[in-house]
């Protein structure tokens, strides 16, 4: 049964319908079957999070990236607002995938999230915010690679959003700003930005007991640590991924 926020949700979604149907621009485009049906949510509508381990992503990742385009929505049912946390789980899944448009694109959404609580050192442990982030249905190396992979993708937001903040541009800055405001951005003391940091979590979660290997979605794999296109910071918590390409617009 569907909640009373999904209902009000489910009423919405009908007057924008209805809405586009009496635009006449709109009229030949939507099918006299699509029109007249009212959205109901489906399981396959959510995520379902925290999202599984790498390995079992891994073992089919084409099944997967089907089950992402799927969602309508960013967070799981019965959630109505985002969360560090929840954009964190979806850059795991968009990094591990290697969808590189949408790892980009969740980064710059949340750079755009200017709340201090949105501070990367502030996204909360899931080991101690997730109360299903443990669960016995995983082995604990499972966990544990999950873990360490989560870790790393904190690491590429700090990466990614200190590298736009040496240019001189904030969080807490305007989309649109004058060449003026520019300027002066980047006039600001280097010392007085406010510079990125891993979580404290982050930086203590002990590299994996053997090397996990990530390969990229056309299946290629790194032949080694040594090779120079291999992340560090991934490499130190025991994961070998093709260093992505974190910087966006």
């Amino acid at each position: 049964m569907a909640s009373p926020s999904e209902n009000k949700t489910t009423k919405w979604w009908s007057k924008i319908r209805q809405s586009l149907r009496n635009k006449h621009s709109f009229t030949s485009a939507i099918p006299d079957d699509f029109a007249d049906e009212e959205y109901v949510p489906q399981a396959s509508d959510y995520p379902t999070f925290p999202p599984p381990p790498p390995r079992q992503i891994l073992q089919s990742t084409s099944a997967y990236y089907d089950q992402v385009k799927q969602r309508k929505f960013a967070c799981p049912r019965g959630i109505f607002e985002d969360s560090p946390l929840y954009a964190l789980y979806r850059l795991y899944e968009f990094f591990l995938l290697d969808d590189v448009i949408a790892y980009r694109n969740a980064l710059e959404a949340f750079w755009r999230q200017s709340d201090p609580s949105w501070s990367i050192s502030m996204i909360p442990d899931p080991k101690t915010a997730d109360p299903e982030f443990d669960s016995s249905n995983l082995s604990e190396l499972e966990r544990h690679e999950r873990y360490a992979f989560l870790a790393g993708c904190t690491y590429l937001l700090v990466r990614s959003f200190n590298a736009r903040i040496k240019l001189g541009l904030s969080r807490q800055m305007k989309s649109l700003i004058t060449p003026e405001e520019a300027e002066a951005a980047k006039n600001v003391p280097l010392e007085e930005r406010n510079w990125e940091k891993v979580p404290e979590w982050a930086a203590k979660v002990p590299p994996l007991p053997e090397l996990l290997v990530i390969p990229t979605h056309e299946g290629e794999a790194l032949a080694g640590p040594e090779d120079e296109r291999a992340d560090e910071d991934f490499l130190k918590k025991g994961i070998l991924l093709w260093t992505p390409h974190v910087h966006f617009t």
